[in-house]
C-alpha cells in the first residue's frame, strides 16, 4: 500500500446500484454540491441533506439554483467538521427512518470521509459514495496548494483515527 497523496483518494468505494433515501452533501467546495445536484437530477434520491448549510457552497438557495426543489433539500446548519457532518446527518437519517444514503464529497477528502462515516454510522444505514473531481491531481506532481492539502488531510486522518478508536 502506497501512502502518498494518491492514498487520499478512495477508488473502490461502494456505489449506489439503485435509488437511496438521501444524498448527503459535505460542505467545503462548490464542486460537491454541483456533483450532488447532478446525481439528484439523475433520480438517485428524493432528498438531499446539506451539511453545514450556512457555507455559501452548500446553501439551499444554491441547491435550488442547480435544479433541486427547495422541499427536497434539508438544511443541517451546525456541522463544522467531517465528524460532525457524519454525526448530524446520521441524526437526520434516523429521525426520518431512512436506511440508505449516498455521501458526496471531493475526491481528495474521500478517505477520511469514508473512514468517519463508516465508524459513526456502523451497519445501521447502508452507505454508498460518490466523489466529485477537484483540483487535486497527484499523478502530475503536487503544487504548493496540493502539498499543503495533502499534509492537512493526513494530519486530520490521524487525529480522526485516534478519536474514532475511543468512541
Amino acid at each position: 500500500m502506497k501512502l502518498g497523496p494518491e492514498f487520499l483518494i478512495v477508488k473502490d468505494a461502494p456505489q449506489p446500484s439503485s435509488e437511496v433515501d438521501a444524498i448527503i452533501v459535505l460542505s467545503g467546495n462548490a464542486d460537491r454540491l454541483q456533483h450532488a445536484a447532478d446525481l439528484y437530477n439523475e433520480g438517485l434520491a428524493d432528498t438531499m441533506i446539506l451539511t453545514n448549510s450556512t457555507e455559501s457552497e452548500t446553501t439551499k438557495e444554491r441547491a435550488v439554483s442547480l435544479g433541486v426543489p427547495g422541499e427536497a433539500a434539508i438544511e443541517e446548519p451546525h456541522a463544522e467538521s467531517t465528524y460532525e457532518n457524519a454525526t448530524f446527518s446520521k441524526n437526520i437519517m434516523e429521525e426520518n427512518e431512512w436506511d440508505s444514503a449516498l455521501v458526496v464529497t471531493s475526491d481528495y477528502h474521500s478517505r477520511r470521509t469514508k473512514m468517519t462515516f463508516e465508524s459513526i454510522y456502523g451497519n445501521e444505514i447502508e452507505l454508498t459514495y460518490s466523489f466529485s473531481s477537484s483540483f487535486f491531481d497527484p499523478s502530475d506532481g503536487l503544487n504548493e496548494h496540493e502539498e499543503k492539502m495533502t499534509f492537512n488531510e493526513y494530519v486530520k486522518m490521524i487525529g480522526y483515527s485516534i478519536r474514532l478508536l475511543f468512541e
